[in-house]
């Protein structure tokens, strides 16, 4: 054998590289955002979002561009399925004419633009096999270096305050819910991607280890929803993934390691604060830490043996005979967590979790997987009235707070409805859920066609690469994932990467049949251009000038305590910006009423009024504004206006008994009032 020097190496390896390279270096990108948004709480934070969908904005611009005419023909269902997602959004969009709240339906329907653009993006791009594969193991192995980076905080007793809160992890995303999604998202893909032979045996080791992680972390934070929708998560990855005997085999190891030291993770709710949690947290980790290790080993020892030896083809009847083998396994396995979650009386939690669910939540003790109540009976009771009441349209993208709010039987105050469905009924109506689940199916098929005629690695990525997506539809069936890019960006993302495989391309190596122009193609080109610089120039100013709006309002939010009038003139400018958006007044008459400045603050909070009618907090602080100035009558009006939306709100009540009193409630005893129940 003749050995290549330095530069044959590298030319081998550019060769092996250009295939690959169209996708790699923006499918890279997308990847390296949905992490980003994963360690600043989960990217929830519209200021985070913003710049997030104007950066996938101009990468698909330079991906239609650079391509141009070389673009590889897209699966007929992946075409489907962008447009339904783009008349989804174009609905969205529209339903800001009828929102009560324009300016949160502005927002949302941005939100769900750049879903739109990370879908887009993702099934643009001419992936092949190993290129997805790569961005697949990038998204893998950074959540489970987030993953590992919080067992060492929490075994060093680094901060666990703020990664713990009531005694469950938060971290990264700030929602617990959210957390334990995405680590469940990196642990099963990972499980998937180290069953195949050709990758390194230590590189299968780490995934099985950084899986393991992920598992233990979800169990810390003691997710009852998680629990409930796992199991159906789980027979779906089941009936999804390729090679399911081999891949149930690989499973084993990081779920047993993740049982092993159970009882350690729930601890660490005991540990409710202070020296009790550091101990408890440190414990949990330190122990969760050994056993990744242990899982590295095993699984590395495992990997290298699977690729040195041969073992025979089994029987399609021993086949059957080592998968119910293994899945009796990993049943006794649940069991076993399931036990220990419940403390030994799994039919009594379900039956209390039952009979709880449309009752106020209480604490238990031991665990928050035995706490009774739920506010989603109340929230999902709301959302179908509102169906029932605005059946075509629904209320306006994102506009059910308000709507919620003076119709509650609980005490909360949600921003969502804690389902996907009803997220969509509630907000865009029949039509918008009609479209929206005729883009899942369409989205769907396309990836189930690459599943199902890829070569044997390209069934393998599609398969782990689909988890993500099961798990955010699933378990976000009863929570509200949408709304965090973390996990709704590697969902639709990979979704539409999956479907990319499935081009005609992909399958087949040799030429394609010819076939008549597709729709696209039979579009003049000069029409093509025109059409699409106008959708991009609506794109940049839908998104940049919000965002420019929302930058505004953060500065002065940092401004307000040090600087109140270089906040105003912050707000001032934000308002100008977005003039559908509410914040600006409702921040700037809070800021004028801490100064005492009370025809500023009435003028403000006036603003936010007429772009928010149903904020309440608007109508108090315009009511304590007006009370500051003498005029008592119009005070009185907007207290009353404040208290039909809000009656619960102990602030409101007491200004509205008082402002004919010879002490009325004044604007610092109210925001005092506030604070303190916050």
């Amino acid at each position: 054998m003749i050995r290549q020097g330095p530069i044959e190496q590298l030319e081998h390896i550019r060769a092996r590289l250009r295939p690959h390279a169209p996708a790699a270096v923006p499918g890279l990108i997308t990847v390296a955002l949905m992490l980003l948004w994963a360690v600043h709480d989960g990217g929830y934070d519209s200021e985070t979002w913003y710049w997030g969908a104007l950066l996938s904005l101009g990468l698909l611009a330079a991906v239609v561009i650079g391509l141009g005419r070389r673009r590889r023909p897209l699966p007929r269902a992946g075409m489907v399925a962008l447009a339904l997602l783009a008349l989804y959004v174009a609905w969205s969009y529209l339903s800001i004419s009828w929102a009560q709240s324009p300016g949160d339906a502005l927002q949302g329907s941005n939100r769900a633009l750049l879903y739109l653009l990370v879908f887009a993006l993702m099934l643009a791009l001419p992936w092949t096999p190993q290129g997805a594969r790569v961005a697949l193991l990038t998204f893998v192995l950074g959540v489970g270096v987030i993953a590992i980076v919080l067992l060492v905080r929490l075994a060093s007793q680094h901060h666990v305050g703020s990664l713990v809160i009531d005694g469950r992890l938060s971290a990264p995303t700030g929602y617990f819910n959210s957390t334990a999604a995405l680590f469940t998202m990196g642990a099963l893909s990972a499980i998937v991607l180290a069953a195949r032979r050709d990758l390194p045996g230590l590189l299968r080791g780490v995934l099985l280890a950084l899986a393991c992680a992920g598992l233990q972390l979800a169990l810390v934070v003691q997710s009852r929803g998680w629990l409930f929708t796992l199991p159906v998560v789980a027979v779906v990855a089941v009936v999804l993934v390729p090679d399911r005997l081999r891949v149930a085999l690989v499973a084993v190891i990081p779920i047993a390691g993740a049982l092993v030291p159970v009882r350690r993770l729930l601890d660490v709710y005991d540990g409710y604060s202070g020296a009790a949690l550091d101990h408890a947290a440190a414990r949990a980790g330190q122990a969760a830490l050994l056993i990744c290790g242990a899982v590295f080993v095993i699984g590395t020892l495992v990997a290298w043996g699977d690729r040195l030896l041969s073992l025979p083809s089994l029987s399609p009847a021993r086949c059957r005979t080592v998968g119910v083998a293994v899945i009796a396994i990993a049943i006794v396995g649940v069991c076993i967590a399931v036990a220990q979650a419940t403390h030994g009386h799994p039919f009594k939690f379900i039956a209390r979790q039952w009979h709880g669910f449309s009752a106020p939540q209480t604490a238990a003790t031991g665990s928050h997987f035995t706490d009774v109540g739920s506010g989603r009976y109340d929230f999902w009771r709301v959302a179908l009235d509102a169906v029932v009441a605005h059946p075509i349209g629904g209320l306006g993208q994102d506009n059910f707070a308000d709507y919620y709010i003076s119709r509650r039987r609980t005490s909360e105050e949600p921003q969502w409805t804690h389902s996907l469905e009803m997220r969509l009924l509630a907000h865009t109506g029949i039509v918008g859920f009609g479209l929206f689940t005729a883009f899942l199916i369409a989205a769907s098929a396309a990836a189930l066609r690459a599943r199902r005629r890829g070569v044997a690695l390209a069934r393998n990525v599609a398969g782990a690469a689909l988890l993500p997506f099961v798990v955010w539809l699933i378990y976000g069936s009863v929570d509200w994932f949408w709304e965090v890019p973390a996990l709704s960006g590697p969902a639709l993302g990979f979704l539409g990467m999956v479907g990319a495989l499935g081009s005609d391309a992909v399958q087949a190596p040799s030429p394609a049949p010819a076939r008549g122009p597709s729709a696209a193609a039979r579009i003049p080109r000069p029409v093509a251009v025109a059409g699409g610089a106008v959708a991009l120039l609506l794109a940049i100013a839908v998104l940049a000038l919000p965002y420019l709006s929302v930058r505004e309002v953060s500065l002065a939010t940092d401004a307000r305590q040090t600087n109140p009038a270089a906040a105003l003139r912050d707000l001032s400018r934000a308002a100008k910006l977005n003039p559908l958006n509410a914040d600006p007044g409702r921040l700037g008459g809070a800021i004028a009423l801490q100064a005492g400045e009370n025809t500023a603050a009435e003028q403000r909070f006036g603003q936010s009024i007429s772009r928010e009618p149903g904020g309440w907090f608007s109508w108090l602080g315009q009511g304590l504004a007006a009370s500051a100035l003498g005029d008592r009558a119009r005070a009185h009006h907007d207290f009353k206006v404040a208290i039909g939306i809000n009656s619960q709100q102990p602030a409101v009540s007491l200004a509205l008994a008082r402002v004919n009193s010879r002490t009325p409630l004044t604007a610092a005893q109210a925001l005092k009032m506030l604070v303190i129940a916050q």
